[in-house]
C-alpha cells in the first residue's frame, strides 16, 4: 500500500485540479495547435526567404551570362573585323565580309548598353563605341591611301584596336566586380534569413518545452501513481484506491481503476475456492497417471512433473539435468517449438532404457506441444510409457521371425526347384494343370520374396545388414525394374510413362537391394492405381545425386501418414476405413526401403504427385558415397 501522501501528491494537487478544468483532448489540441503554428511560421518565413534569394540570385546569374556572353561576342567580333580589315586592305577586294563583321559588332556594342548594370558600365561602354568608331575611321582612311596599306594599318589602326580590345576587358572586369558585390549582397542576405529562422526555430523549440513541461506535469505524474496502483494489484492488494478528480480523462481513468479492483475482490472471493479445487483435481490426476509425465516451458526448465516422473527422473529442474538419451532432448526442443502435438511414437525400436526400482526398464517417449503455455510461450508434454514387456515380446517375435524365415529357405527352394523342374517338362500336362504349375511358381517366389524381406528385416534390427557395393549404373537399374513390372502394369490396365536418359553417373552400391527398393515401390505404384491410370517413372541427376521418382494416379496418401509409411508394419488402408484394401502385404517393404536407401547415404520420401491426384516417391542416392 502506498503512503497516504504520495498518491495525493501525484494526483489530488489543488493547483492541477484547477489546472485541469479542460478535458484532457482538449489541452492536447491547444498544445498541437500552438506547435503547428509556431512550426507553420518557420516553414512560411524559411520558404520566403528562400524565394526572395532564389529570385535575387537568378536574376543576378541571368544578367551576369547575358553580360559575359555579350562581351564575350563583342571581343570576338572585333578580332574577326580585325582579320576582314586586315583581307581588304591585302588584296583591294571586296568589303562585303567586312561590312557583315562590323554589322556584327554593331549589334554586340548595342547589346551590350541594354544589359549594362550600372553607370560605370554604361560610361564605359560608351567609351568603347567611341573607340571602336575612332578605329574604323583608320581603317576607311588606309583603304583610300594608295602607299603601303599594312604599314599605314600598323600605324594607325591596330593601336586604336588594341584600345577597344583593352576597354572590352576593362568592361569585363568591371562587370565581374558588380557582380561580386551582388553576391555579397546576397550572401548577407541570406545570412540574414538564417538568423532569423534560427531564432523563429529556437523559439518554437521553447514553447514546445514549456508544452512538454506542462503535459508532465497534468498527466506524466497522475500516470505514474496510476501504474503504482496497478502494480498493487498485481501483488494481490486488492484494496487499492485512487483519489479520483472529476472533470476529465485522467479522473475517469481513476474512477474505473477503483471500480476494477473493487470487481477483481470481488472475483478473487468468490473464485479462489473454484481455483484451488481445480488445481486440486489437475494434481490428483496426474498423480493417478502410471505414466511417468512431465512439462517443460520454452526456457527447458521442468514446471511440473506427477509422482511417477519424480521416482523415474529425479529432481531435475531442466530438460537438459534428465537422465534421458540426448536424441529423446532434442524431439522435446523440437515438440516446443511445433504448432500441432508431434504423432506418438508406435515403433518399439524408439524405447529408450531407464532405471527403474533398481531393474533396467524400457519407456516409450512421447512429445506433445503445448500451446502458449507462459505468457503466449509454447511448451512440451513428455510422457514416459513402460513398454519393457512389450519389447520383451517384439524381440521374442524377432527371433521367432529370424528362426522361422530361415528354416523355412531350405525347404521352400527345394520346393522351387522342383516346381520349376515340372514346369520345364510341363508339355505333357494338360492346361488346367500348367496354369496350377504356373501358379503354384508365382505363390513360391513370392512368398520366398516374404522371407527375404523377414529377414533383411531380423539383420536391420540387430544391425547386421551388410551391402555387397560395386558400380551400379542407375539408368539400367530403373529400366530392368520397369520391364520386371511390365507384365503386372498390362495386367492391372495401367500404362507405364518413363524419361530414362541414355545413360546417368554410377553410383556405388549394392545392385540387388537398389532392385528390391524399385521393385517394392513401383509394385505398390501398381498396386493402388486404379484401371486406365498411370504410372510415370523418371530418373535424373541433381545435385550430386541420382533422383529416381515413382507417380501414380492412385488415391494418394494423404499428408499426415508421409512420415508415418516407412514406420515397421504400418498400412495406410488400416488408418482409413473408407480406403480399399491394397491387396497382400506385411507393411515392412517401405521400411526396408527406408533402411536400405539410408544404408546408402540417401533419402526416400513419399510427396502428392503432380496434379495433386496421387503419391510419388522419391529416391534419392549420392553419386559419391563412402560407408
Amino acid at each position: 500500500m502506498a503512503p497516504p501522501e504520495s498518491l495525493p501528491g501525484a494526483i489530488g494537487q489543488q493547483a492541477d485540479g484547477k489546472a485541469r478544468r479542460l478535458r484532457l483532448g482538449s489541452r492536447f489540441l491547444l498544445a498541437a495547435g500552438l506547435l503547428v503554428c509556431t512550426t507553420v511560421a518557420t516553414g512560411v518565413f524559411t520558404v520566403m526567404a528562400l524565394s526572395r534569394l532564389t529570385v535575387t540570385i537568378d536574376d543576378t546569374l541571368r544578367a551576369s551570362d547575358e553580360t559575359t556572353s555579350t562581351i564575350a561576342r563583342l571581343a570576338g567580333g572585333l578580332e574577326r573585323e580585325d582579320d576582314a580589315l586586315l583581307l581588304a586592305l591585302d588584296t583591294r577586294g571586296t568589303r562585303v565580309p567586312l561590312e557583315a563583321q562590323r554589322a556584327e559588332v554593331d549589334e554586340a556594342l548595342h547589346a551590350l548598353r541594354s544589359v549594362a548594370t550600372s553607370e560605370a558600365e554604361t560610361a564605359l561602354a560608351d567609351s568603347l563605341s567611341r573607340s571602336i568608331a575612332a578605329y574604323r575611321r583608320a581603317g576607311d582612311g588606309i583603304a583610300s591611301a594608295g602607299d603601303d596599306p599594312l604599314a599605314l594599318y600598323r600605324e594607325r589602326a591596330n593601336p586604336l584596336l588594341r584600345k577597344a580590345v583593352i576597354e572590352t576587358g576593362r568592361l569585363r572586369a568591371l562587370h565581374f566586380e558588380a557582380m561580386g558585390r551582388v553576391a555579397a549582397v546576397a550572401g548577407e542576405e541570406a545570412r540574414r534569413a538564417t538568423r532569423i529562422v534560427f531564432a523563429i526555430a529556437l523559439a518554437a523549440f521553447g514553447i514546445s518545452a514549456l508544452i512538454a513541461l506542462h503535459l508532465a506535469r497534468i498527466v506524466i505524474r497522475p500516470l505514474r501513481a496510476l501504474s503504482h496502483g496497478a502494480d498493487e494489484i498485481r501483488r494481490g492488494n486488492f484494496g487499492e484506491r485512487l483519489p479520483v478528480q472529476p472533470g476529465d480523462e485522467l479522473g475517469d481513468l481513476a474512477e474505473t481503476f477503483n471500480r476494477m479492483a473493487e470487481e477483481l475482490a470481488s472475483f478473487r472471493a468468490t473464485n479462489l475456492g473454484e481455483v484451488l479445487r481445480a488445481k486440486r483435481t489437475l494434481e490428483a490426476t496426474l498423480g493417478a497417471l502410471p505414466d511417468a509425465v512431465l512439462l517443460v516451458d520454452s526456457q527447458k526448465r521442468v514446471v511440473a512433473r506427477n509422482p511417477a516422473a519424480q521416482a523415474l527422473l529425479g529432481e531435475a529442474g531442466r530438460l537438459d539435468e534428465l537422465p534421458i538419451p540426448d536424441s529423446a532432448k532434442r524431439e522435446v526442443e523440437r515438440a516446443i517449438d511445433e504448432v500441432q502435438g508431434s504423432t506418438p511414437p508406435v515403433d518399439l525400436g524408439s524405447a529408450i532404457p531407464l532405471a527403474s526400482s533398481g531393474e533396467a526398464q524400457r519407456f516409450l517417449p512421447r512429445m506433445l506441444h503445448v500451446p502458449e503455455l507462459f505468457e503466449g510461450a509454447g511448451g512440451a508434454i513428455l510422457v514416459l510409457s513402460d513398454v519393457t514387456e512389450l519389447a520383451r515380446v517384439d524381440e521374442m517375435r524377432a527371433e521367432l521371425v529370424a528362426v522361422a524365415s530361415h528354416e523355412l529357405r531350405t525347404p521352400l527352394t527345394t520346393l522351387r526347384m522342383t516346381l520349376l523342374m515340372l514346369e520345364e517338362g510341363a508339355a505333357a500336362l494338360s492346361d488346367r494343370q500348367r496354369e496350377l504349375v504356373s501358379t503354384s511358381v508365382l505363390g513360391a517366389a513370392q512368398l520366398a520374396s516374404t522371407i527375404d524381406e523377414y529377414l533383411d528385416l531380423t539383420r536391420i534390427e540387430a544391425g547386421q545388414l551388410r551391402l555387397d557395393r560395386e558400380p551400379i549404373e542407375p539408368a539400367a537399374l530403373v529400366r530392368d525394374a520397369i520391364a520386371r513390372a511390365a507384365t503386372l502394369a498390362a495386367d492391372s490396365g495401367v500404362r507405364l510413362e518413363t524419361a530414362i536418359p541414355d545413360r546417368l553417373p554410377l553410383v556405388v552400391g549394392d545392385g540387388a537391394r537398389l532392385r528390391l527398393v524399385l521393385d517394392n515401390v513401383l509394385s505398390n505404384a501398381l498396386k493402388y492405381t486404379p484401371w486406365g491410370g498411370r504410372v510415370a517413372i523418371e530418373a535424373a541427376e541433381e545435385d550430386g545425386a541420382i533422383r529416381i521418382g515413382i507417380a501414380d494416379t492412385g488415391p494418394g496418401i494423404p499428408a499426415e501418414y508421409s512420415e508415418r509409411v516407412f514406420e515397421k508394419f504400418f498400412r495406410v488402408e488400416h488408418h482409413l476405413p473408407n480406403r480399399e484394401r491394397g491387396g497382400r502385404g506385411a507393411g515392412i517393404g517401405l521400411y526396408l526401403c527406408r533402411e536400405i536407401v539410408g544404408l546408402h547415404g540417401g533419402t526416400i520420401r513419399c510427396d502428392e504427385a503432380p496434379g495433386g491426384s496421387g503419391t510419388r516417391f522419391t529416391v534419392r542416392i549420392p553419386i559419391q558415397f563412402s560407408p
